[in-house]
C-alpha cells in the first residue's frame, strides 16, 4: 500500500487489475461529474489509470 511517494499501482486495494486507458482523452472522459481529486496518471505497461491525486 502506497502511504506517500513511490510508483503508483496497476491494482486495486482488493487486488483487482485497474482499467487501463489509451490515452489521457480517454481516461479522462471516463471520470464521473461527482467524483473528487480523480485524475489519469501514465503507466508504462498499460498507458493510463484513474487515481486520487493529492490535496
Amino acid at each position: 500500500m502506497r502511504k506517500r511517494g513511490g510508483a503508483r499501482s496497476c491494482y486495486n486495494k482488493n487486488g483487482a487489475p485497474k482499467r487501463s486507458f489509451a490515452t489521457k482523452k480517454l481516461a479522462e472522459r471516463a471520470i464521473p461529474k461527482t467524483s473528487v481529486r480523480l485524475a489519469p496518471y501514465p503507466c508504462e505497461l498499460h498507458g493510463w489509470h484513474l487515481g486520487h491525486r493529492r490535496g
